[in-house]
């Protein structure tokens, strides 16, 4: 390396202050011209030349070069190409039944989802009534010799399936990708079909058993809560027990009768809520009850808020579970404020407090 330093330096200084000198001379009378042009600078023009003119010739070569490759690649794609759409072509029947598959697939499974969803709400309704929830029946096991080891994303083998026009980057990619060792090939509509056939026979098969108990569970489960929402579970009002239910001394004629509901002590006006879910059947002013509110819950089971100042409700109109129907207060035979809270069966009085939480 310091040699050749050392010559190229020692050639700078031997060539330094050299000039070639060119003379014209004319045939007649014209003016004989001279041209000095350094030495050094001949021989600069001449590398920088030369370097230029083996650039050019490598880039043309590699240029040439690659174009070749080039075209022999693309024949290959546009081979692959014309027989990818071919295999599309021919397969689009074939497509258009997968695709019909997966629509009903996602349908059963949305069914399903239903089914469930169904159970949740009950369960919800059954733990605001303090009942213990139920377990959704476990779906049937799919038999062993239908299941498969691939199981399709049903989006992707939509959008796979449903693109009818070729795409030339995504066939140039197919195409590419198969003239290597390293490819897998995809399975096919035929085989997709058959994955997607034998699971839309399981849902077949497993969705009418499921449907059916859900659909009695759910039936079930309905007529308990509206069973439940219908009893009598809550107190009218919050207070002291001052009479209950059975033989007692009348309050104001003091002789020995039979006392058909509860006395519930509170201050005038307090709310009274309705116990349980049903119809209001009679309203208004009721000898020795004072201001009545009856409410009908079906089953055969009434009950009657007595002794209101009071009411909020109108014969016919359905309340529910905790809703304020009337204020409590001193009217007919009473001797204070309170509510005569009472309960019939089937035409007859029976004890209140079996009712109360």
């Amino acid at each position: 390396m310091y040699w050749l330093i050392f010559r190229l330096h020692e050639f700078w200084q031997s060539n330094k202050g050299r000039r070639l000198t060119i003379m014209t001379v004319p045939d007649g009378h014209g003016e004989v011209r001279t041209i000095s042009v350094p030495v050094l600078g001949i021989y600069i023009v001449s590398i920088i030349t030369f370097v230029a003119l083996f650039a050019t010739t490598i880039i043309v070569w590699n240029y040439y070069s690659v174009r070749s490759n080039y075209t022999t690649t693309f024949e290959l794609l546009q081979k692959k190409n014309n027989q990818y759409e071919a295999v599309m072509e021919g397969s689009k029947e074939q497509r258009e039944v997968v695709e019909s598959l997966l629509n009903e697939t996602e349908q059963l499974k949305d069914r399903l989802k239903q089914l469930e969803g169904v159970f949740h709400d009950v369960n919800r309704l059954l733990e605001q009534t303090g009942k213990k929830p139920v377990k959704l029946p476990p779906m049937p096991e799919k038999p062993k010799n239908q299941t498969t080891a691939y199981k399709p994303n049903s989006k992707y083998v939509v959008n796979r399936l449903s693109n009818n026009k070729s795409n030339s980057v995504a066939i140039a990619g197919v195409a590419l990708a198969a003239a290597t060792e390293n490819y897998v090939p995809e399975r096919s509509e035929q085989e997709l079909a058959v994955a997607l056939q034998n699971e839309l026979t399981f849902l077949r098969g497993a969705l009418p058993e499921t449907e059916n108990t859900a659909n009695k569970i759910k039936n079930t489960l309905t007529k308990k809560k509206d069973q439940l929402d219908r009893t009598p579970s809550i107190w009218p009002v919050r207070g002291y027990i001052s009479s209950s239910y059975g033989w007692r001394n009348h309050p104001v004629t003091k002789i020995p009768k039979r006392h058909a509901g509860m006395d519930i002590s509170v201050p005038r006006g307090t709310p009274v809520k309705a116990t349980a879910l049903g119809k209001v059947t009679r309203t208004g002013y009721v000898a020795g009850y004072g201001i009545l509110v009856e409410v009908d819950h079906g089953n055969g089971l009434k009950t009657l808020y007595a002794h209101n100042s009071r009411v909020l409700v109108k014969k016919g109109e359905m309340v529910k579970k905790g809703q304020v129907i009337a204020y409590s207060g001193n009217t007919g035979v009473s001797t204070g404020d309170h509510l005569h809270y009472e309960i019939r069966k089937n035409g007859k009085d029976i004890n209140p407090a079996n009712y109360l939480p």
